[in-house]
C-alpha cells in the first residue's frame, strides 16, 4: 500500500516531471553547436529532433566527401581504450588508504583476488564496448554518458547513448546531480519491463491485441538523493533515487527505485566553469573539418573543369554533341573556332591537394592520432613499454595530463566503485578480511598511458642521479644529499611496480639490522678464531722452548726452525 501510494503521488510526478522539461531546455542551448559536430565528423553518432532518439530516413553523411574525420576519431578512442582500459592489461589495482593494512599479506591476497574477479566481470559483459563508445562520444563532442545496471547473467551491464539521447545537471560545486533521457518502447516491451498493472490503458490495449508497431515514449529521471542517511534502513533511503513515467500521463509513475552507488556515467572531455557538458578535440578540430569538405567539392570541380571544360562556341553552332565519339555536323562556310573556358594545365588541383593534406595534419593533430596510434600498437606489442611512449611524445602526455584526471574521475572511479558495490552484494567474492572494511577501498590506475604520463618525471631523476654520481668522483660528500631509499621507491611509483613486490620500510630496517647483526657476530668469531690461533701458536712456542737444551747457544734459532720460522 506503501508503494502503491508513492506511485500515485501526482504532486512528486509534476515535480520530476518540471525538473526533466529544465533540463531538456538547457540542452538545447548546446544542440546547433552538437549536430555541426554530427555533421561534418561522425555522422552516424548523434541524434537530434528525432522522436524518442530513433534513427531517421535521411542519409546522414550527405554532407561528408573525405571521411579522413570519421577516421581520426576512431583512431581516437581506439588509443584511448588501449592506453587507458586495454583488456589485454591491466589497468588498475585496488589499494586501501592505511598503507599498513594494505601491506598485510591476506588483505593484499584478498584485494588481488577482488581484481581478478573484477576485470573476469568487465570481460563477461560489455564493459569495454561501452567504454569504447563512451571515448568515441568525448572525442567527438565533448561528452559522454552511460548506464551500468546490475545484470543475472553477467553480473553487470551497461547502455551507452550518443549525444542528444540525454541531458544532465550538475550541482552547485560542478559535480553531476541529475541524469534524465527519453526513450521509445512497444506495448509488450513496457509491459515486460514495468508490469501490466503500472502501464496506461492505451499500453495494455495495445499489448492485448499484440501491437508491435506502435510505440510509446518514457521518461526517465536519475538524482542524488539529497536527504540519504546511510544510518537508517527505510525503504527508498538510496543515494540515488530513479523514476520512470509515460509521457503524457500524468496519473502514475511507471517505476521508482534506487541505486546505492552512482547508476550513471556522463564524463567531460574539458570541464568548463559550472557547465554540465564538455568540450573535446571535436570543437577543436571542427573548423578544419568543415574546411576540408569545401577542399574536396573544389577538388572534384577542378578534375570535372580538367577533364570535362565548358567551352565557347560560335552562335552558329545550335547544337553540339560532346560526348565521346558523337558526330556533329556545321555548315561548310562555318570555321570552328571553339575553346574551352579556361585553359587545361593551371595546375589548380595540385594547390588543392596540398591544402587537403594540410588540413587532414591538422585535423590529426586536434585529436592525437600519432599518439593514438602508437598506444594501439602496444596494445598488440608488450614490448613497448610506457617509457619509449613517453619519450616519443612528452609533450602529448602532459597535455593530456588533465584529460585523464578527468576520465578517472569521471569514468573509471564510478565504474569500479559501482561494480564493486554489485559484487559485492551478490557474494562473487570471497570472505573479506576482519581488518578491513569496505569504506576503505582504494583505486589505483596503473594503465598504459597513465604510466606514460608519470614516466615524463623519470628523466629529472636520472640526471640529478648522474650529476650527483660524476660530482662524487671529486667530492665524495655530495652523495650524502641522496636519499637513495626514497628514489628507489620514486622510481617504482613512477615505472608503475606492483606495490607487492617493494618491502615496506619497516622491513627494509629490520631486513638491515639482521644484516648488521650477521656481519657483527661474523666479526666477533673471526676476532676469536684469531685470538685462539695466536693462544695456540704462543702455546705451541712454549713447549718447544721447554725442549730445547739450555746449554745450547743456537736455541732460539732450533726453536723458529721447528715453528717454521727459521
Amino acid at each position: 500500500m506503501l508503494f502503491e501510494e508513492a506511485y500515485k503521488d501526482t504532486s512528486r510526478l509534476k515535480e520530476k516531471r518540471h525538473i526533466v522539461e529544465q533540463m531538456a531546455t538547457r540542452q538545447t542551448q548546446f544542440q546547433p553547436t552538437w549536430q555541426l559536430l554530427s555533421r561534418y565528423i561522425y555522422p552516424w553518432r548523434g541524434r537530434f529532433n528525432e522522436r524518442g532518439g530513433s534513427m531517421d530516413s535521411e542519409r546522414r553523411d550527405r554532407y561528408l566527401i573525405d571521411p579522413y574525420p570519421q577516421d581520426a576519431v576512431q583512431k581516437c578512442a581506439a588509443g584511448l581504450q588501449s592506453g587507458l582500459t586495454s583488456p589485454s592489461r591491466p589497468w588498475f589495482e585496488l589499494s586501501l588508504a592505511d598503507q599498513e593494512k594494505a601491506d598485510y599479506h591476506p588483505v593484499r591476497q584478498w584485494l588481488d583476488d577482488v581484481r581478478d574477479i573484477m576485470m573476469a566481470v568487465y570481460a563477461a559483459g560489455n564493459t569495454y564496448a561501452m567504454l569504447y563508445d563512451i571515448e568515441a562520444e568525448l572525442c567527438q563532442f565533448g561528452t559522454a554518458a552511460a548506464l551500468m545496471m546490475q545484470d543475472y547473467d553477467t553480473a553487470l551491464w551497461h547502455r551507452s547513448y550518443t549525444c542528444g539521447e540525454y541531458a544532465g545537471s550538475v550541482d552547485a560545486r560542478g559535480r553531476l546531480h541529475a541524469f534524465s533521457r527519453c526513450f521509445e518502447l512497444t506495448a509488450p516491451q513496457m509491459v515486460a519491463e514495468f508490469g501490466k498493472d503500472n502501464v496506461s490503458t492505451p499500453v495494455r490495449t495495445a499489448y492485448n491485441n499484440n501491437d508491435l508497431t506502435q510505440r510509446f515514449e518514457i521518461e526517465m529521471l536519475i538524482q542524488r538523493n539529497d536527504n540519504y542517511k546511510p544510518e537508517q534502513l527505510k525503504p527508498g533511503n538510496f543515494l540515488w533515487q530513479s523514476f520512470y513515467w509515460e509521457r503524457g500521463n500524468m496519473e502514475r509513475f511507471l517505476r521508482i527505485s534506487g541505486y546505492k552507488e552512482q547508476p550513471f556515467i556522463m564524463p567531460r572531455w574539458t570541464k568548463v566553469a559550472n557547465c554540465e557538458y564538455g568540450y573535446g578535440p571535436g570543437h577543436n578540430a571542427i573548423g578544419n573539418c568543415m574546411q576540408l569538405q569545401r577542399i574536396e567539392k573544389a577538388k572534384l570541380r577542378s578534375i570535372d573543369n580538367e577533364n570535362d571544360p565548358a567551352m565557347i562556341f560560335p552562335a552558329t553552332f545550335k547544337k553540339i554533341n560532346r560526348q565521346p565519339g558523337a558526330d556533329n555536323y556545321v555548315p561548310d562556310t562555318t570555321q570552328m573556332q571553339a575553346y574551352p573556358v579556361v585553359a587545361p594545365g593551371a595546375k589548380r588541383y595540385e594547390g588543392l591537394i596540398a591544402l587537403s593534406n594540410d588540413k587532414r595534419q591538422q585535423i590529426s593533430a586536434s585529436f592525437y592520432n600519432d599518439l593514438m596510434v602508437m598506444l594501439t600498437q602496444a596494445q598488440d606489442n608488450p614490448q613497448m613499454t610506457a617509457k619509449e611512449i613517453a619519450e616519443r611524445h612528452e609533450e602529448k602526455v602532459l597535455m593530456l595530463g588533465p584529460v585523464l584526471e578527468q576520465f578517472h574521475n569521471e569514468v573509471l572511479d564510478p565504474l569500479t566503485m559501482r561494480a564493486f558495490g554489485i559484487c559485492l552484494r551478490n557474494e562473487l567474492f570471497p570472505p573479506m578480511p576482519e581488518e578491513i572494511t569496505a569504506q576503505e577501498l582504494k583505486v589505483n590506475f596503473v594503465s598504459l598511458l597513465a604510466q606514460a604520463q608519470k614516466m615524463v618525471s623519470l628523466p629529472s631523476v636520472q640526471n640529478v642521479l648522474g650529476m650527483v654520481g660524476n660530482v662524487a668522483g671529486i667530492y665524495p660528500e655530495a652523495a650524502d644529499n641522496i636519499n637513495i631509499d626514497n628514489v628507489i621507491r620514486e622510481v617504482g611509483v613512477i615505472s608503475g611496480a606492483p606495490e607487492k613486490i617493494m618491502r615496506s620500510e619497516d622491513e627494509v630496517q629490520e631486513l638491515r639490522q639482521q644484516r648488521q647483526q650477521a656481519q657483527e657476530a661474523q666479526m666477533q668469531q673471526m676476532q676469536m678464531a684469531q685470538g685462539a690461533d695466536t693462544a695456540k701458536t704462543g702455546a705451541e712456542a712454549a713447549r718447544l722452548l721447554s725442549e730445547v737444551p739450555s746449554n745450547t747457544d743456537s736455541a732460539l734459532d732450533d726453536m723458529l726452525g721447528k715453528m717454521g720460522l727459521s
